[in-house]
């Protein structure tokens, strides 16, 4: 149903028209190029239409290379689930190929927008329902600024200001970084003991993480990047020194999102020889699972004058404690008029029709629950769940080391960016 549906229970099951995802990952100024992959099995189909252009060439006298980046836009459509989406989870990954040799897939950003009244600039939002989308139209980095504006000034935290920037040790807007000097970070290694059930492993797998605020607080290192001769320069912040070692780029606490660093260092792409090139590619995975409304630790029983929040608090256009039950908001209050109360999960956000109508679960491909992020559970479903997708978009950096003593500067084109001198 869409947002002018009628809520009407007597909905077919046999005319899902899944997930769509209609977009270009544009590298900074990239344009389109977009590739196509269609799913179906049983009465479930999905779409992609998802790209990247090639981000152009670097040359400077150095062959060097410092960043590579990527700034995506994107639209997710579904139509006819049985279960109301609230919120639409995804997961950005990267790798590089070198010499015919691929690097490990490595996750850059992650982010869970809720389908809730309003909407920030550039952003687009149906209400909760079986049938709706959301719209990025505006690049990634300008919606991460918004929002780390938005948190904040609706919810200062103490030391922030009304700006919520402040929060963010790094510039804004900023675009993700794949490649960038400063490499990979060093999860393996890393001290998780103040994040109270996260270790390395749960936090490269997705399924145990923190919040996006205990990344910064207790794992990042602040460090923007790594100059000629290995100097770090930092970001200002206006949070203690936390003593954190990861160089978390592309985490954006006042925006609740990102978490991660780049996939990969820039070596693999420097050319050290005087008039030679080379060229290599990177690639982008994306996965995206539409997950329920939920109540945290209250039941739909309950009186909201009774409980401290719910995230169904999030999700109305009246005040909560305008209804006697979170029940009767969910189905009195305007702005969840397509959802249902069995639509709504106890506890955290589940997948979508996880292991129903014949469909595969993500707790038989790793998952500990439904709600549960595990990023190659999602993907290992892909293929035959309604609700799940993941696809893939490449393009290439070709790197120029100029003969003799040139003199040119790093040239960025389309998020490929050069050292120089």
């Amino acid at each position: 149903m869409s947002e002018d549906g009628s809520g009407d229970d007597s909905l077919s099951i046999d005319r899902r028209n899944a997930l769509k995802m209609l977009g270009t990952a544009g590298v900074a100024v990239a344009g389109t190029g977009l590739g196509s992959i269609a799913f179906s099995g049983n009465s479930a189909a999905a779409t992609v239409d998802i790209g990247a252009t090639n981000p152009g060439s670097v040359t400077n006298d150095r062959g060097d290379l410092s960043k590579v980046t990527i700034d995506p836009t994107f639209r997710v459509e579904w139509s006819d689930l049985d279960t109301a989406v609230g919120k639409v989870f995804y997961v950005i990954e990267g790798r590089t190929r070198d010499n015919g040799n691929w690097s490990d897939w490595s996750p850059v950003f992650r982010s869970t927008p809720w389908l809730t009244p309003g909407s920030l600039q550039g952003a687009d939002a149906s209400k909760p329902g079986t049938s709706g989308h959301l719209e990025f139209s505006d690049p990634l980095s300008a919606i991460m600024n918004r929002s780390s504006a938005s948190r904040d000034n609706d919810n200062p935290s103490p030391g922030f200001g009304s700006t919520g920037k402040a929060e963010d040790p790094r510039p804004l807007p900023r675009p993700i970084e794949v490649v960038n000097e400063l490499g990979r970070p060093d999860y393996e290694n890393a001290d998780y003991s103040d994040i109270n059930g996260v270790d390395a492993s749960s936090y490269l797998a997705g399924n145990s993480m923190g919040g996006a605020n205990s990344a910064y607080s207790n794992l990042d290192s602040g460090e923007l990047s790594r100059t000629e001769g290995g100097a770090v320069e930092y970001g200002d912040s206006s949070l203690d020194d936390n003593g954190g070692t990861l160089p978390l780029v592309n985490n954006f606490p006042g925006a609740e999102s990102g978490y991660y660093g780049a996939a990969d260092d820039t070596s693999r792409f420097d050319v050290d020889e005087d008039g030679a090139s080379d060229t290599d590619t990177v690639e982008i995975r994306y996965t995206f699972a539409l997950q329920r409304l939920n109540t945290g630790s209250a039941n739909l029983g309950d009186d909201p004058s009774g409980i401290g929040y719910t995230p169904v608090s999030s999700f109305t256009q009246n005040p909560l404690s305008d209804y006697s039950t979170i029940e009767e908001a969910v189905r009195e209050d305007p702005h969840l008029e397509n959802v249902r109360p069995e639509d709504v999960n106890t506890g955290n956000s589940e997948l979508v029709m996880d292991g129903t109508d014949d469909y595969p679960s993500i707790t038989n491909n790793g998952a500990n629950s439904a709600a549960s992020n595990v990023y190659d559970a999602y993907q290992a479903i892909a293929d035959s769940h309604p609700a799940v997708i993941s696809t893939t978009a490449q393009f290439t950096v070709t790197v120029t080391n100029e003969a003799g003593d040139s003199g040119v500067t790093g040239d960025t084109s389309a998020g490929a960016s050069g050292g120089g001198q």
